[in-house]
């Protein structure tokens, strides 16, 4: 085992037993990067809808895709990853949510507020 992996194994034990003796877990926050890759903690990027009307959540990035819900102005969403799809308004981008069916909405109403946006 490399030398990185074995101090990032053994920083991982440590804030995770930490909350069994009684102690406070470190926060996703206050843990080194190297271990919250070990741990596994990930926090989505998140976006905000910037749409007047409620924004439609398609199973496809296209508008042709059948429809499965709605998301509120305002509303803030996980954001799994992005793709290039129809264009809505001159913007091809669309974002999936960060559930664990793919769904999609349009880029063009999505602002992000928190994080950076992979492509899928």
């Amino acid at each position: 085992m490399k030398q990185h992996h074995k101090v990032a194994a053994v920083l991982a034990s440590a804030v995770v037993g930490a909350g069994a003796l009684g102690v406070p877990a470190a926060s996703a926050a206050e843990r080194p990067a190297a271990v919250q890759h070990v741990v596994g903690t990930y926090a989505l990027p998140k976006g905000k809808v910037i749409s007047r009307h409620r924004l439609a959540i398609r199973l496809r990035p296209t508008t042709r895709s059948k429809k499965v819900g709605s998301l509120r102005p305002g509303a803030i969403v996980d954001i799994k990853c992005w793709v290039n799809g129809q264009s809505v308004g001159g913007v091809r981008r669309w974002y999936r949510l960060g559930i664990s069916t793919p769904e999609w909405v349009s880029g063009r109403y999505i602002k992000i507020i928190k994080g950076r946006v992979t492509h899928c």
